[in-house]
């Protein structure tokens, strides 16, 4: 709590916004059911209401939409309003490394490059996605989820790990605080093996990392490695391909009504990764403001309309 303290004093210095947090990372905090509906639809609290005040918080504050010329996340009108929770950052990008958040935007672009994600085209060319990001949202806390796709390009969990500790620091020197996530499971088949021992490999090393760096940790894995989960709160097939790695929503991540179920807190809804991993983000959030200091009269006076 002292080293999180003193990191929130420092970004609150360099002129981070309180109510404001900021998303980091590849495909499981870019796709269309990630966080979005928590800015954008009513939630199904049942036992949940006392997270309501949490969440308008980080509604209050106007952000710009951000875009997405692959279709990752749902259309701008249908993520109204925007905010922490259903801006498209610039720095979450279906398919990304850590690496390429790093670099210069214009380095992603072209022949050499695969064309899985795109960069955000408001960051300018000679920004890096996450400078151009911290530096337009200016946010208190910035949410990391990196490495799903670090075994995809034969990388190991140590060195995927790492990366992403890369991330934090930058993200530290820009000024936000960091929240690192260890990863979602990934789950084996007959063309992919070796996934779920990566996914818990890199997260061990995630949790070692955050451990020596002082990092604060959301650990996706140890809730999200759960038997009880329906698939392991993963999606089973999308479009027919396997895919084992992204996190499901009740009804299907793609469904058009993908924003409103990811935000049903009821028992049955929670046993998908989306709408549990919604919930956690929220009590995240709760935690950071009242170890920071937030007032039960702000909370008290927030409502919706």
């Amino acid at each position: 709590m002292v080293r999180l303290r003193a990191d929130v004093a420092r970004a609150d210095d360099m002129g981070m916004r309180a109510n404001v947090f900021a998303k980091v990372g590849d495909s499981n905090l870019a796709s269309y059911n990630a966080l979005y509906g928590l800015g954008c639809r009513m939630p199904v609290w049942d036992c949940h209401s006392w997270l309501e005040p949490t969440m308008l918080r980080y509604r209050e504050i106007p952000l710009p939409p951000g875009n997405d010329a692959l279709g990752t996340a749902r259309p701008a009108e249908e993520r109204a309003p925007w905010n922490s929770f259903s801006r498209l950052s610039a720095a979450t990008r279906s398919g990304i490394l850590a690496k390429q958040l790093l670099k210069p935007s214009k380095s992603s672009v072209g022949p050499k490059n695969l064309k899985i994600w795109l960069p955000d085209q408001d960051c300018p060319p000679d920004e890096s996605p996450l400078s151009f990001e911290i530096r337009l949202v200016k946010p208190r806390f910035v949410f990391v989820n990196l490495g799903t796709n670090g075994a995809n390009f034969g990388m190991s969990s140590r060195k995927t790990a790492k990366n992403a500790l890369r991330v934090v620091t930058a993200i530290r020197r820009l000024g936000p605080v960091p929240i690192l996530m260890t990863l979602p499971p990934q789950l084996d088949h007959e063309i992919l093996p070796g996934r779920w021992r990566f996914a818990e490999e890199t997260s061990n090393w995630i949790a070692e990392f955050a451990k020596r760096s002082e990092v604060a940790l959301f650990d996706q894995w140890s809730v999200l490695s759960d038997e009880r989960l329906v698939n392991y709160g993963l999606v089973d097939h999308d479009r027919e391909i396997f895919d084992g790695f992204h996190l499901e929503t009740p009804g299907g991540w793609r469904d058009p009504d993908a924003l409103q179920s990811s935000v049903d807190f009821r028992p049955p809804a929670l046993l998908y990764g989306a709408n549990l991993r919604n919930l956690l983000l929220l009590q995240t959030l709760a935690t950071l403001d009242a170890a920071v200091g937030v007032s039960s009269t702000d909370k008290e006076n927030l409502t919706i309309t």
